[in-house]
């Protein structure tokens, strides 16, 4: 009997734009893809969507067709390299942006049907505190926030986990250190995001590691390119792997916390005891 967990959910965010979030969720579901799992890619960010753009995609349907009715989640699923699926966006109107705690559920509640399909689903968020971003990053089971060594981002990153805490009492973050020149780097800025939540003691921040910053990383993206695939070999394709290694090491709840979340059936029957699949696994096969 297969008693198969529930995918594990990992919202990508980002106090700030510009600390390659988008780019980052894009290699890291490549090099989980490599380690067997079956990875989803949702473009979570409803103002300036960017994976479709970033891997030269032009879909057929977005999530737009999801929210507005048209399409249901399998319909709106392009299946890309390696066989992740994504759920690519498209720019909403202002007036959609704000979007109800009605479509954001509909929108979480559509993943319980292609469960049995995945293994890991990486929710890329808009940058900043916006409550599309906070809704997503709370229905999800794991937070890892990117951020860069600039004061600008580990100040609006500490704004964010505190936000979140704030609103939502969520506790556990996982960070991430993007574009550094060497490891130094990166575990200074999580020290220093550390110091800010010292006094804080129902926060806790884990140290993800480090991506190293590549100039020819955006030259490859401006062109359609995945840097992590043309250049395996490279420095920043070699922390995309440990990161990815990390994180198949995590381990993935399988109770719901009491609130809207991705996979809630799956959580719920878990917890009973109840859900139990025969199917078995294929990897990195098309959601049909």
């Amino acid at each position: 009997m297969d008693d198969k967990n529930p995918p594990l959910v990992i919202a990508i965010a980002s106090g700030k734009g510009g600390t390659g979030k988008s780019t980052l969720s894009i290699s890291l579901a490549m090099a989980l893809a490599d380690l067997g799992r079956r990875v989803a890619v949702l473009d979570a960010n409803l103002e300036l969507p960017s994976i479709a753009t970033l891997l030269n995609i032009s879909p057929t349907h977005t999530i737009t067709d999801l929210i507005e009715g048209r399409q249901s989640i399998r319909d709106v699923i392009y299946n890309g390299p390696q066989g992740i699926n994504f759920i690519l966006g498209s720019s909403l109107p202002k007036p959609m942006r704000k979007l109800s705690a009605a479509h954001h559920f509909g929108i979480v509640n559509a993943f319980d049907t292609i469960s049995k399909k995945l293994d890991i689903l990486i929710v890329d968020t808009a940058p900043g505190i916006n409550s599309s971003t906070l809704n997503f990053v709370r229905a999800s089971q794991e937070v890892l926030v990117v951020t860069t060594s600039e004061p600008a981002a580990i100040a609006s990153a500490n704004a964010l986990i505190n936000t979140l805490h704030r609103s939502y009492n969520l506790q556990k973050f996982r960070i991430l250190t993007n574009r550094v020149y060497d490891a130094y780097e990166g575990l200074k800025a999580f020290k220093t995001l550390e110091k800010l939540n010292f006094n804080n003691i129902e926060i806790f921040l884990t140290y993800a590691g480090h991506i190293h910053e590549l100039k020819y990383a955006r030259s490859a993206a401006s062109k359609g390119q995945v840097f992590y695939k043309m250049f395996p070999k490279s420095v920043f394709s070699q922390d995309i792997k440990t990161l990815s290694q990390t994180i198949d090491t995590w381990p993935v709840r399988e109770t719901p916390r009491g609130h809207i979340e991705f996979f809630m059936d799956e959580l719920i029957g878990k917890a009973s005891k109840t859900s139990d699949t025969n199917d078995a696994p294929i990897f990195n096969t098309p959601i049909t």
